[in-house]
C-alpha cells in the first residue's frame, strides 16, 4: 500500500529588477509563474513586486523588509512562520501543505560580483586561487544560510534551498565538461558546502549529465553574442537551483523555464519573458510522517 503523500511544485525566478527590464514587468512575472504550474516560488530581485504578484494570483506572500532585502517567496498555501538570515538576502519560510505537514523553503540571492567564471575564461586564474577567490566571495554568504539550516538538516524536516547562487556548480565543472570550459575543472564552493551539508541538487538528480543536458540558466539575454558589459563574449552556466533534503522527499521532475523566445540584451524590452536568467521548476513527493 502506497504511504499518502503530497506532491509541490517549486520554482525558482530571478525577476531582474522585479520586471522593470521589459515592459509591463509584473503581469508577465505573474503569468510566468501560472505558466509553470508551481504552488511555491522563490523570487530574487523583488524589492516590491513580490507582493503584487502574490496579490495577483490570490497568494500568501513573505518578503525580507531588513539589509539586502531582494528575495520573497510567495505560495498557495499558507506560509505559518517566516524570517530573515542576518546579514544577506536571503530568507526561511515554514509553509503548510494541504495535508497538514510543514516544509521548510529557503530562498537566497548571493551576491554578483566578482563573477567566478569570468576569473576563470577572461583571467585564467589557476583554479585553487579561483576556489579562494570564489569562498570569499559567495561561500561566506552560504555559510550564514546554511548556519540558520543546521537545525532544521538534523531534524530531516522537508527542506528546500532555492536561489540565485551567481556561482556554477562543482557538478558542471568536472572531467566530462571540460572542454567547454577552457580545460577547467573546478569544485566550486557554493555548490560543494551545499552537497556537504547533505543537500541535494534536484536538476541535476533527474539529469545527471551535464553534457547532454547542462541546464543552462545564465542568460536568456546575455548570451555569447550579447554580453555582460565590456565582456568580449557570456560565459553560459546554470546558476540558479532548487537543492533539498529529508528522506521523505523524493524529486520527481526539474526542468529549466522560460516563456517564449527572449531576444538579446538592447532588444529585450518586449520579451514576453521578463528575466535575464531562466527559472527552474521541480516537483517533489513529500512522503507525510
Amino acid at each position: 500500500m502506497m504511504q499518502p503523500s503530497d506532491s509541490v511544485t517549486i520554482m525558482t525566478f530571478n525577476t531582474w529588477l522585479g520586471g522593470e527590464a521589459v515592459h509591463d514587468g509584473v503581469n508577465k512575472i505573474a503569468r510566468a509563474v501560472e505558466l509553470s504550474g508551481a504552488d511555491i516560488v522563490g523570487f530574487q530581485e523583488t524589492p516590491d513586486p513580490g507582493k503584487a504578484v502574490a496579490e495577483k494570483l490570490g497568494w500568501h506572500y513573505y518578503q525580507n523588509q531588513e539589509g539586502r532585502a531582494n528575495c520573497s517567496v510567495i505560495s498557495k498555501y499558507p506560509i505559518i512562520e517566516a524570517g530573515h538570515v542576518e546579514g544577506m538576502s536571503a530568507i526561511l519560510t515554514h509553509i503548510q501543505l494541504p495535508s497538514g505537514q510543514v516544509i521548510l523553503v529557503a530562498d537566497a540571492h548571493l551576491y554578483y560580483d566578482p563573477y567566478g567564471p569570468y576569473w576563470a575564461l577572461f583571467d585564467n586564474k589557476p583554479t585553487d586561487e579561483i576556489a579562494v577567490m570564489e569562498q570569499e566571495a559567495r561561500g561566506r554568504e552560504l555559510a550564514l544560510v546554511l548556519r540558520d539550516l543546521a537545525p532544521h538538516l538534523a531534524s530531516d524536516m522537508p527542506l528546500f534551498l532555492m536561489g540565485d547562487f551567481n556561482a556554477p556548480s562543482h557538478l558542471d565543472w568536472g572531467d566530462d565538461t571540460k572542454s567547454l570550459h577552457d580545460g577547467y575543472v573546478v569544485r566550486w564552493p557554493v555548490s560543494a558546502m551545499a552537497e556537504e551539508a547533505g543537500l541535494q541538487d534536484s536538476y541535476r538528480i533527474v539529469h545527471p549529465d551535464p553534457a547532454a543536458m547542462p541546464g543552462l540558466t545564465w542568460s536568456t539575454v546575455h548570451t555569447p553574442e550579447h554580453p555582460w558589459g565590456d565582456n568580449p563574449f557570456e560565459p553560459q552556466d546554470r546558476i540558479d537551483f532548487i537543492y533539498y533534503h529529508g528522506s521523505r522527499v523524493k524529486v520527481v521532475s526539474s526542468d529549466v523555464f522560460v516563456v517564449g523566445e527572449p531576444k538579446g540584451f538592447g532588444n529585450h524590452e518586449d520579451n514576453e519573458w521578463p528575466s535575464d536568467h531562466a527559472a527552474v521548476v521541480s516537483t517533489f513527493q513529500i512522503v507525510t510522517p
